[in-house]
This record gives structure tokens, sequence and C-alpha cells, in this order.
């Protein structure tokens, strides 16, 4: 393995290195807090509040709230960390295990959910995602990896989720139990007023409902509710491509090349469609594999689909997950082109309002709703993978004039916390270059912010509802993976971690950057990235091993480099009365340099005060994703 020694000492220690190692050391101490009074010593939370709780819904909640500390760890947080994640998955999947669905068996079966949509165990198995990731030598989840993922290659015989010959998954709802027909039928009959009012309406022709107020009028809820049961109860939809980042992560655990094959095949079943609707993704299809088969042969108006309740918000994530799966399966990024095509048709639609973009997001019965500004993190996801300049473009064409939000960090409220794909993206394009600096200031705010909640904190526990942790959690990770892995957070609705670069501290033989040391990605190419490394630790060396991609699914090619050369005792230091003669000095004695690599991995050992820029030539997705470490 090629070893680089970085020796050329800083006088000033950059700002953005200081805040990362700061942020580091204030979340690692943040989490004791959460864990000593809202989890039980064994793991399980404190909602549901009793014991007789009922429900299809939750799980996914109480998974979330803890969703990004195994990714916390990954980056360089402290081993509790992983500690803490180990122990609030075991505990959550075992008190889940308890509550009824009201169908005469519990939420969680054999240890997965019993059944229910991609929006939301999308959204609730990122922690499981990126827990095996953190470690890949744990044999129950690697077990329960393969499990899951059976689920839907129908290696259950009580779980018969998928339909082989029609590609397709039976059902909106599926999970442990198979096809959740059973949650339509007895959930959703009727379609409450009080529970949808912020929504919009799942179906825009029946008779007497025009508006969501009009589901106050007598029977009217129970007329949606049945609609809803006869359209959405049965067949596949958009959604359920979701599905495919748990059986990606099977084969990341595993190489065993059947699942690749699945998502190969399921993704490339929703491709076809997409070209047989005229170039748009149908939200549904129905057993027979035809679109709009419950739905009068309209391509919209499927669960979770265009029509309700999120529209594109929701189908981005599921088809961009989607088609990062099968890229980084086969490396072959024309995979892309499919979630692509489906931001050109909205693109397409939209309206220049000021100096703005609003595009629909949402079709119904009366065309193309819900026009607004684009959101950054779906153009960004794909520009991130094909690093076209076409992508780049997209993604400046959709910029918020009105808000400016490729030029600020701004606070605003989401569940994992980021929001600021915009703006990270204007930096790696040189025109927001204090990016860094205001994204980590930022994430301390974010982190002392919920310090301070819960210091203040006098709620009842009585009183909780499944989103109590949620708004409790001090592990904020985008600054850190934007800066230090060159990607943007995962699509939050199912999609694994995508980034160019990966830590482990060789001395402590475990993932995440080493103590003491900052990364930051600066320049992010097709065949090239640039990396600033920085050492803080005044008196003490430290090794990092880099891998190139989050699986290793790249290659680094060359690195060039600068290096100080040996110098005299002279040179050493003798009549440097002030440090700015001190850095002439330096720059005199410094040496350009380049090796060849051609690995997917590579050491850097930095002298204590150092710091190294490494000009990294890199070859994507030509290696098979695998969550290895490096020394097995």
């Amino acid at each position: 393995m090629i070893r680089i020694e970085a020796n050329i000492p800083f006088i000033e220690p950059p700002q953005w290195a200081i805040l990362e190692r700061s942020l580091i050391d204030l979340m690692n101490g943040s989490v004791d807090p959460v864990m000593e009074r809202y989890v039980r010593p064994a793991g399980s939370v404190l909602w549901p509040t009793s014991e007789d709780f009922s429900s299809i819904d939750g799980l996914d909640d109480t998974y979330e709230s803890f969703h990004n500390w195994p990714l916390f760890y990954l980056l360089g947080g402290g081993d509790h960390i992983l500690e803490y994640s180990h122990r609030t998955w075991e505990g959550i999947t075992r008190q889940f295990a308890r509550y009824d669905t009201g169908h005469g068996h519990p939420m969680v079966v054999k240890e997965y959910e019993q059944g229910y949509d991609w929006m939301h165990q999308g959204e609730g198995y990122l922690f499981f995602y990126l827990l095996c990731m953190a470690d890949p030598t744990n044999e129950k989840n690697l077990e329960r990896a393969e499990r899951y993922a059976g689920f839907y290659l129908n290696e259950d015989p009580e779980a018969l989720n998928y339909d082989t010959k029609k590609r397709l998954i039976k059902c909106a709802h599926n999970g442990s139990m198979g096809p959740a027909y059973r949650n339509f039928e007895k959930h959703y009959t009727a379609y409450r007023y009080t529970q949808w009012k912020p929504w919009s309406l799942p179906f825009h022709d029946i008779p007497g409902i025009e508006t969501v107020e009009d589901l106050q009028k007598p029977g009217m809820e129970e007329k949606m509710g049945q609609a809803l049961v006869e359209r959405m109860g049965r067949g596949d939809v958009a959604c359920n491509l979701a599905a495919t980042s748990m059986v990606t992560n099977a084969y990341i655990c595993s190489g065993d090349e059947k699942y690749k094959a699945w998502v190969v095949e399921y993704t490339q079943a929703w491709i076809e469609r997409t070209r047989q609707n005229n170039g748009i993704l149908p939200d549904n299809v129905g057993l027979s594999g035809e679109i709009g088969e419950y739905l009068n042969g309209k391509w919209y108006g499927g669960y979770y689909g265009w029509t309700w309740p999120h529209g594109w918000h929701h189908l981005s994530d599921a088809s961009i997950a989607a088609a990062e799966n099968a890229t980084v399966l086969t490396g072959d990024l024309n995979y892309m082109d499919f979630p692509r095509s489906q931001i050109d048709v909205l693109m397409q639609q939209g309206e220049i309002k000021g100096e703005t973009l609003h595009a629909p997001h949402f079709h119904h019965d009366k065309g193309w709703d819900g026009y607004s500004p684009m959101q950054a993190h779906p153009i960004t996801h794909i520009w991130c993978m094909s690093m076209q300049d076409e992508d780049m473009a997209r993604l400046k064409k959709q910029r918020n004039h009105d808000a400016g939000n490729w030029q600020k960090v701004s606070a605003h409220f989401s569940k994992h916390g980021g929001g600021h794909e915009a703006a990270w993206t204007a930096y790696l394009q040189g025109e927001y270059p204090e990016y860094p600096v205001d994204i980590l200031h930022h994430n301390h705010a974010q982190v002392h912010h919920r310090l301070a909640f819960m210091r203040d904190d006098q709620q009842d526990p009585s009183t909780y509802g499944d989103w109590y942790l949620q708004v409790r959690n001090p592990i904020t990770v985008e600054g850190l993976v934007q800066l230090t892995m060159g990607g943007p957070l995962f699509m939050y609705n199912g999609g694994l971690l995508m980034a160019r670069l990966r830590y482990f501290d060789v001395d402590r033989r475990r993932p995440g950057l080493p103590p003491d040391i900052a990364a930051l990605v600066e320049t992010l190419e097709n065949k090239r990235a640039v990396l600033h490394l920085v050492n803080l630790h005044p008196t003490q060396g430290r090794e990092v091993l880099l891998q190139a991609g989050v699986f290793g699914e790249h290659c680094f090619t060359w690195i060039a480099y600068q290096q100080r050369r040996q110098i005299t005792a002279e040179e050493a230091g003798y009549g440097q009365t002030h440090e700015a003669q001190y850095r002439q000095t330096i720059q005199g004695q410094i040496e350009d340099k380049a090796v060849e690599v051609n690995d997917r991995y590579f050491t850097v050992h930095l002298e204590a005060g150092a710091e190294i820029r490494l000009d990294l030539g890199m070859e994507r997705f030509v290696n098979s994703p695998s969550y290895a470490l490096p020394w097995n």
C-alpha cells in the first residue's frame, strides 16, 4: 500500500480544521444526556407511552431518532457512539415486537417491519444501513441484512412480496409478513379529515369532494377511504423503488450476485414503464403489470405518488436511490438518466418568477400542480454521481434567487439537519469560499441548541409523541459528510450514503478520521479530487488510511502533492526570528511529488502540526462495492 509522508508545518491552523475537530468533540460529549434521560438502559425508548399501543405506524420514527449515530462514528465519533447505536437498534427492535397491529401479530415480525410503505421503511432503515457499514464484522447484522433482503427475493415462504414474472412488488405495504393488503382493508376504510387536513387530496374525481374541507360532510371520509382501498390497496408503486437500498445493502455486506441481479431487474422494470409512459415515471402498476390498472388507466394517483401526499418530493428520493444503487452495483452511470429525465420534465413544465424557476411537484386530474422553487438535493445527488457539466448547469438553473440558497447557510428544520446542497456545490465551484467555516458554525449551533433544549426540557414523558427523540437528537453530520467525504447526505427516504472518500484510523484499526486529523475536500471532478488534510496535534503524528468511495467502489490512480525536503541544521531555524521569515524558509524547502497508486487505498502519515494538499486522480465505479475493512 502506498504511504505518503506529510511533513509541511503550518504556522496558523485553518479555521475550518479547528471547527471540524471541535464539532466532533462537542458531539462526542452530547449523547450521554440522551441515553441517560430519554432511553431505557436496554435501549428501548419512552414512546409509545403505554404497552397496549396498537398501530402499523411509528417504528420508523423511533429508528430515525438515531439514524445518523453510526454515520457520526464512521466520521470519527467515539467508540461509545457505536455501542449506543447497537444498543438502541436492538432495544427498539425488541420493543416493537410487543406492540399489536390489529391483525393478530406485532409490528415487528422476524425482527423486521411486518408491512408498511417504503416512504416510512426508507426513513427508518437508514439506521440499519449505516450500522452495517459502521460495523461490518457484526455477524448478527450481517445475517439480518441477507434475511431482510430475502423478503424481497421470495426466500421466506411467508413473505412472497415479489412477482418474478411481472417484476413488481405486489403491494404498496410490504414486509416480513408479505404483501400487506390487510393494512388497507383495516386501517384505510376512512380518510379522516382531522388526520389528513394539511395534505392534498389523494383523488380529485370523487363526487362531492372537491377540497379537503369537503371531507367534513357526512359520509365523505368513508367514501374517500373506500376509493383509497380500491385504488391503492393492491399492486406496485414507484415508492417501492426505495426497497433497492435494502437489497443493495445485502450485496455490499455479502457480495452475493443474486442481490445485484434483483436490484438491476427491479430498477430496469420501472425504467421500462417510464419509457412506456412517454418518459414520465408512472407511480402505480396493477398486479397484471398494467400501468393505471386500478386507476382507470391513470399513470398518477398511486400510493405516495405524483398526486398524494408528497409528489416529487418523495418520488425523487425513491427514483434517485434506485439509480444510485444500480450505478454503484454495475458501474453504469446511464442509470442516472432515469431520475434526471424526471427533473427535466418538471423543469420543462416550470415557469420563471422573478429570477427563480418554479416547477410543479404534483400531478392530478387537473394537470401539473404545486409550483414552487426546486430543492437542490435531487440534482446534487445526480451531479455527484455523473460529474457532468450538464447536471451542474441544471443545478445552477434551479437556484432560488429569492432565498439566495447557494450564497449562505440558513437555519431551518429538517429531520436530517441538512438542506445546504446548493451552498456546498457553490463552494465546490469556487463561488462560496466561506462555506466550510459557515456550515461548521451552523452545525455547532445545531448541537448547542439541542443541548439547551434538553437542559430546559420539562415535558411530561407521558405526553411524548413518536417524534420526541427526533427533536432532541444532538448529532448533525451534513457538514462533516460534505467537507470530509465529498458527498451529499443520503436521500432521507431510503438512500444509501454515496461519497467520494472514506477514512480509517490505522493505529486504532477502526473507521473514521484519527484524533486531531481534519479533512476538507476542496475540488470534485470526474477523474479527480483535491483533499486538504491537517494534523492539529502539537506533538504526535497521526496515520490515516484513505479509501476511494464509501464502499471502495472507486480507485486512486495517481497522487500529486508537495513535501518538505530533508533540511540541514542551519535551515532548521537558526536566525529565524519571526514567523514571516520562517514561512519564507519553508517555502524554499518544498518539492513537488507524484506517485502512481492504482489501488482503492493509500495511507498518509501526518507529522505533528503538519498539513498536506493531495491532488487525487481517480477512476470511479470500477470496483465491486463492499463494507469490508481494509485490513480484512
